[in-house]
């Protein structure tokens, strides 16, 4: 029996497939993407501190992560554009 992935990156009415992250860090999982053609992705993942306002108005530090070909995703691993955002790593 062949081990099946089930991965939920398909998106809108027409069922569009799109790069996502995926990770666990509950689990220690490492973030792994997915490609739109289904392909994951062997390059690295870095992960990258944001600034983020609240509904408050304060600030708070959150993450996004990078692909080392640019492709930029939020926390839940959607594709984002280059956050303007970003804090410098420590």
């Amino acid at each position: 029996m062949s081990k099946e992935e089930i991965v939920s990156n398909l998106v809108g009415p027409g069922c569009t497939a799109i790069d996502r992250i995926y990770h666990a860090p509950a689990t220690g999982g490492e973030p792994r993407l997915i490609q739109k053609d289904f392909t994951t992705y062997t390059g690295n993942i870095h992960k990258r501190a944001t600034s983020v306002k609240d509904l408050d108005g304060s600030r708070f530090r959150s993450h996004c992560f990078v692909t080392d070909d640019d492709r930029w995703f939020d926390r839940a691993g959607m594709p984002i554009d280059k956050p303007k955002n970003l804090l410098k790593n420590d």
